[in-house]
C-alpha cells in the first residue's frame, strides 16, 4: 500500500463517519493541513497517521516483511534539508528566513513586532490546536531568540503549522517580502 492509497483508505474512514477534516485533525491532535497531506498522499509523518489512523478507530496492519541487513552508504539526499512540496510552504519558509535574518541583526525590535501582533493573531484563531501554536510562540519570544528562529525555521509539519499563525506580520518591508517570495520560485 503506497502513501495515496492509505490517504484514499484514510479520506473513505473519515467519510464514512461524518466527519470533515478540521474534526478529525481536531480527535486526532494534529493539524487539517496534516490531514490534508495524509489524504493526498503527500508524505505525512508516521505520528501523524498513527494518530489520525487512532482517531478514526482503524486497526493498523504491518503486513510480514522480510528482514533483510542492506549495507549502503547514505546518499547525499537522505542528508539534505526537507523539500517542502507545496508553493504556500516554501513561500511560508522563505519568508521566515528573511525574519530570522532580520531578527538575528535587531533581535528586539523584531521580538516587540511579534509580542505586540500576539493578541491579534491569537484573537484570529480558531480552535485548541491552533491556540497552542499560539502559546507557544509567545513562549519562544520571551525565552530566546534561538528558541523563536528554531520555530521559524522547522520544515516539519510542526513548522508548517505554526509558520500558519505567524506572529511577524509586519516586520518585513515590501521590498523584504517581495524578495523572499522570488527567493520561494527559484
Amino acid at each position: 500500500m503506497d502513501e495515496r492509497e492509505i490517504g484514499e483508505r484514510v479520506r473513505e474512514l473519515r467519510l464514512s463517519r461524518d466527519l470533515d477534516q478540521r474534526d478529525l485533525a481536531e480527535a486526532a491532535g494534529v493539524s487539517v493541513t496534516a490531514v490534508r497531506r495524509l489524504e493526498g498522499g503527500q508524505g505525512s509523518t508516521l505520528r501523524t497517521a498513527l494518530a489520525v489512523l487512532a482517531a478514526l478507530e482503524a486497526p493498523l496492519r504491518v503486513p510480514d516483511v522480510p528482514t533483510r541487513t542492506v549495507r549502503r552508504r547514505a546518499s547525499s539526499a537522505t542528508t539534505a534539508a526537507a523539500v517542502l512540496p507545496r508553493r504556500e510552504e516554501r513561500v511560508s519558509l522563505e519568508l521566515h528566513r528573511a525574519v530570522a535574518r532580520k531578527m538575528r541583526r535587531d533581535p528586539a525590535e523584531v521580538r516587540a513586532k511579534a509580542l505586540e501582533n500576539l493578541p491579534k493573531v491569537r484573537e484570529n484563531v480558531r480552535g485548541t490546536q491552533a491556540a497552542g501554536w499560539v502559546d507557544e510562540w509567545e513562549r519562544a519570544l520571551r525565552t530566546s531568540t534561538r528558541a523563536v528562529l528554531e520555530l521559524a525555521l522547522a520544515q516539519d509539519e510542526h513548522g508548517i503549522d505554526l509558520r500558519q499563525v505567524s506572529p511577524f506580520a509586519g516586520v518585513l518591508t515590501q521590498d523584504e517580502r517581495m524578495t523572499a517570495i522570488a527567493r520561494a520560485r527559484r
